[in-house]
């Protein structure tokens, strides 16, 4: 499984695995973990929030390889590798207000959303055919993506867009 915390200020927790001892542990905002489930049991957990804040953890699981998957990490513009993992890669696309980037993504993705900026999305080919819309995401949401050539993403908001793109392999 992929977690992304996303608590502005970080997470306190109490982490209590079934079998183990409850064991503290803490959490950046933005942090990405992997953690591999045994395939002859299932994990079972019970995580305490220490925090006043409400907490947003996303789990997404890695069950199984997607028919098309890149052999090479992702090399494009405002793009950060952060995580590498046997069955995953996760990546950070940020862009400041005004900025642009072009990206084929040849691979199955999860995107997560750190943090949100109006974007404008846009499909487009070599012959000059596109189509565009605008989009609002907020922070936490999430959407599974196939494979796209020729992605425009362009931050027409005033703050930082921030979101994970977690490959899956």
């Amino acid at each position: 499984s992929l977690y992304f915390f996303l608590v502005e200020g970080g997470l306190n927790v109490i982490n209590h695995v079934k079998g183990n001892d409850p064991v503290c542990d803490c959490m950046d905002f933005g942090e990405v973990r992997y953690g591999t489930h045994k395939t002859d049991k299932p994990l079972v957990h019970t995580i305490t929030n220490m925090n006043d804040e409400a907490m947003l953890c996303i789990d997404a699981e890695v069950i199984k390889k997607p028919p098309v998957t890149s052999p090479f990490p992702l090399v494009a513009d405002h793009h950060t590798l952060i995580k590498t993992r046997d069955r995953c890669r996760v990546y950070s696309l940020l862009l400041e207000p005004g900025q642009s980037t072009t990206v084929s993504y040849n691979f199955f993705y999860l995107s997560v959303m750190l943090k949100g900026s109006q974007i404008k999305v846009s499909l487009g080919d070599s012959s000059g055919h596109e189509i565009s819309w605008d989009k609002t995401p907020a922070i936490g949401d999430v959407e599974w993506c196939s494979p796209t050539l020729n992605l425009t993403i362009t931050n027409i908001g005033s703050s930082i867009f921030e979101q994970y793109i977690a490959e899956w392999r």
